[in-house]
């Protein structure tokens, strides 16, 4: 047996392993702990709910992963087995991701943990990696087996997060919803508008091509907003309070104050600076050009490098709308790159379109929600083949919430949508899309049955 430690890896021969997730058994002060698994495509992410193995889903669909028995031996430590069968992963799976999380407590108080791999055939133990940092964590990424030139291997990798399960497999895709009915306003299989291209309704979302179908340029997109998520979701966040209203305030008015819109014309490349008075807060930037090839806008710092990306797009006569959170202490100055005669407009957050339910559009935008919380589904069609579709919402102190991510022939996905106020900005949308915002509803996904 070969023990690792954090980042390192391994090949595991054998077609298939069992997996043990080892600790102290639970008492006064030892959480209750609960294994899973994830299975993910080339992307990073599920392909849908069913790709999350747990204690109310302990069996893949495939076959191919399996939540065993939780044993324990007279040393006080138990062990939830799992169970792989490599035969029976699909193609579209490259990795399958340990988890272990806790309900009601922290693994820091969990003493023992590691994790322990198998040959289900002659019982050689292939892997050990022992988790010996953890502290405030409610849910780990233990480590994964991933496919590499045709061959397994096991990595380990001892990723924490204070969100437990739930927020764990959320960072991965699971929607953690039960099935909806078809509604109303979506269309009936066989009436779907008209499209170039294969049936959008007759491709399962995420699964439609095959991993190596997609360019690498999108997937790499889609794992660094994904990483960048779990990176905000992982670090320690100082408790923050909702900026309360004083007086008459709307909902705009807590994201900045208004000031007069700044518009701006011109051809080709130009720097920009905005001469009206701009107090410190978000503001809209909009830019629209004439014309095909490359259109670009950013802000630029004071050593005139440029900064955030504000628009960025190949489609004719488009442009961007985008929200940039302006810090007030130097004028703000944008650049444009462009061969095409342009217009750049810099207005407050007052004259954003509300989504209320629904919304269509074209082209990265911006939307204010207003309402409860409940769940933002995002659609993008397109002409253009794969794209990257990418959706954030901005709350008014900066905090960041990713609302849609995914690359394929016609991404669609479905994710919480946090109490408003919230700026919804639609940051890749080359292609037109739609937004729908339904209410919660009682979750019975995750709700145990018994232990």
């Amino acid at each position: 047996m070969t023990e690792i430690v954090k980042g390192g890896n391994l090949p595991v021969p054998g077609q298939v392993w069992r997996i043990a997730v080892v600790r102290r058994d639970a008492d006064d002060g030892v959480p209750e702990v609960d294994a899973s698994a994830l299975l993910l495509d080339a992307s990073g992410r599920v392909r849908g709910d069913g790709d999350l193995v747990f204690y109310n889903q302990p069996v893949h669909a495939s076959g191919a992963v399996r939540l065993l028995d939780r044993v324990r031996d007279g040393e006080r430590r138990v062990a939830d087995w799992l169970e792989i069968d490599t035969e029976r992963v699909e193609p579209a799976v490259r990795r399958i991701v340990i988890t272990a999380s806790s309900e009601h407590g922290t693994f820091g108080q969990v003493p023992g943990l590691h994790i322990r791999t198998v040959s289900a055939a002659t019982g050689e133990q292939l892997a050990l990696y022992e988790v010996d940092d953890a502290s405030t964590e409610t849910a780990f990424l233990l480590g994964e087996f991933y496919l590499r030139d045709g061959a397994w291997k096991f990595r380990a990798l001892g990723q924490g997060y204070d969100s437990g399960l739930v927020g764990l497999a959320e960072d991965f895709g699971i929607v953690g919803g039960d099935p909806e009915p078809a509604h109303d306003d979506e269309p009936a299989p066989g009436h779907e508008p008209a499209h170039d291209g294969p049936d959008p309704v007759d491709e399962p979302v995420s699964v439609g091509a095959s991993p190596e179908a997609i360019p690498e340029e999108l997937l790499a997109k889609v794992r660094e907003a994904e990483a960048e998520a779990a990176l905000v979701r992982t670090s320690p966040q100082v408790p923050a309070q909702r900026l309360s209203r004083t007086g008459p305030r709307s909902d705009a008015e807590l994201f900045g104050g208004e000031f007069p819109e700044f518009v701006r014309s011109g051809e080709g490349k130009a720097d920009i600076v905005v001469d009206v008075p701009v107090p410190a807060g978000w503001v809209v930037v909009e830019s629209t050009r004439r014309g095909d090839g490359y259109f670009a806008v950013h802000s630029i710092d004071e050593e005139g490098q440029r900064d955030a990306l504000l628009a960025n797009t190949l489609l004719k006569d488009q442009g961007a709308r985008r929200v940039l959170r302006y810090d007030g202490k130097a004028p703000l100055r944008l650049r444009v790159s462009s061969s095409e005669p342009w217009t750049v407009a810099v207005r407050p957050v007052s004259t954003v379109e509300v989504l209320d339910g629904t919304a269509e559009g074209r082209g990265s935008d911006v939307l204010l929600y207003t309402g409860p919380a409940g769940q933002l589904t995002s659609r993008l069609r397109t002409r253009l083949g794969f794209e990257w579709f990418n959706v954030h919402g901005y709350e008014p102190d900066g905090r960041d919430h990713l609302l849609a991510n995914e690359a394929s022939r016609f991404p669609r996905e479905t994710r919480p949508l946090p109490e408003g106020p919230l700026l919804v900005q639609l940051v890749s949308a080359d292609g037109d899309w739609s937004l729908k915002v339904r209410p919660p509803k009682e979750n019975r996904f995750w709700r145990r049955a018994s232990r």
